[in-house]
């Protein structure tokens, strides 16, 4: 499932007294197993709407561009939960884009983004997750003019993380004699644990690695976090299709048509992952349990996921897109309550989470539909809605 986060920035603008029905019957695209016969007619879709938006165009500017460009990123920036399965927990921000050199507060020093502004900085995607009160591991792939510049703000920052706090020392990454790194250690205040702390930059063509790798058990768990980051994350970005900046006006905002298909959020309240698709990995990126996610997604071939007001994830077939209903169901199931399906729509599932927000599901021929809402029929409306707009046609 998406980490509450999402729904808990989102603005609740509708009243749950308001509701309304869809004409029609559902369509069933041809050459797929049909599931249970849905009546569209009776479904209680709210204020939303049943079709799908008008094509959805182009960024139409470099900044928009720039953002959309490293949210595409998220689909080839290695998630810590690939490097160690344990680590799986939200950390910090969790997974954020870097579409401009302000947003690299967020991974360190106020004097990063100023080193990252000389050497041509475009944009970029960092990823952090943790094994709680284990082991913490952050990855930042950023992106610069060229690989000159690369390298020389891959230095910079190294540089900057060495004269960073006390006792910083040099560290040598195994298998990456071009990986510069220090390394600190640091009490945990409230718990007295001693946490061993490494900060490792590397270039790699245009694009610099950024890794903040700590563990409780000493200086090598860490440096071996880093050491394996940086073996994968080399062969995934190399597969990342990179768009020249000064095309960045021109990038397609929904190059498969699945975001115009999913219930829109207007821009001025999407959160920095919304309104964009994501391949797998992308997607991984914001589940709370990516481990778990992973395999459900691999299991189903999920393979594209929109998310907007709602959340739609493709997969395979027909028959997949339960399987992601029921996964994520039983994800969250031991620890919320469980509440009214959404009426009419067979094999939907609704619960009340921990925070007290609705978390709803559903399936259409073979995507899979989630959203969460402060109330129980906004959701429901939500995933009706959503429902509809896929099978209208």
């Amino acid at each position: 499932m998406r980490l509450a986060y999402i729904a808990i920035v989102s603005v609740a603008l509708l009243s749950a007294a308001c509701s309304s029905t869809v004409e029609g019957s559902a369509v069933k695209p041809s050459g797929v197993a049909a599931g249970p016969t849905v009546d569209v007619s009776k479904l209680d879709v709210g204020p939303y709407p049943t079709q799908p938006s008008q094509p959805l165009g182009v960024a139409g500017d470099p900044d928009r561009g720039s953002f959309v460009e490293s949210q595409r990123m998220a689909n080839n920036v290695i998630g810590p939960w690939e490097v160690d399965p344990a680590v799986t927990g939200w950390f910090g921000f969790g997974a954020t884009v870097l579409p401009n050199v302000g947003a690299l507060a967020q991974i360190g020093p106020g004097t990063f983004a100023a080193a990252a502004s000389q050497h041509g900085f475009i944009n970029g995607f960092a990823s952090a997750r943790t094994a709680d009160g284990q082991k913490i591991l952050l990855n930042a792939v950023l992106r610069f003019a060229d690989a000159g510049a690369a390298g020389a703000a891959a230095t910079e920052f190294a540089d900057i993380a060495a004269r960073t706090g006390d006792g910083v020392q040099p560290a040598q990454i195994p298998g990456h004699p071009d990986t510069k790194a220090a390394s600190y250690t640091q009490t945990e205040g409230s718990t007295g644990k001693r946490w061993s702390a490494v900060r490792a930059f590397t270039a790699h063509g245009q694009y610099v690695f950024m890794q903040l790798a700590q563990a409780v058990d000493g200086m090598d768990p860490a440096i071996g976090l880093v050491a394996k980051t940086v073996d994968l994350q080399g062969p995934a970005i190399d597969k990342f299709r990179a768009t020249d900046p000064s095309e960045f006006a021109d990038i397609s905002l929904d190059p498969t048509g699945l975001l115009a298909r999913t219930l829109p959020v207007p821009d001025k309240e999407a959160t920095p992952i919304q309104n964009a698709t994501y391949e797998q990995r992308g997607a991984l990126q914001y589940q709370s349990d990516p481990t778990r996610s992973a395999k459900l997604f691999a299991d189903t071939g999920m393979d594209l996921a929109a998310m907007a007001k709602t959340n739609v994830y493709q997969t395979k077939d027909a028959a997949s897109a339960p399987k992601i209903v029921e996964g994520f169901y039983a994800e969250l199931q031991s620890t919320s309550q469980q509440a009214k399906p959404v009426n009419n729509l067979p094999g939907s599932r609704c619960l009340q989470l921990k925070d007290k927000t609705f978390y709803c599901l559903g399936a259409a021929d073979k995507y899979a539909i989630e959203t969460t809402a402060d109330n129980l029929l906004d959701a429901q409306q939500q995933v009706a809605a959503q429902y509809a707009m896929l099978l209208s046609g």
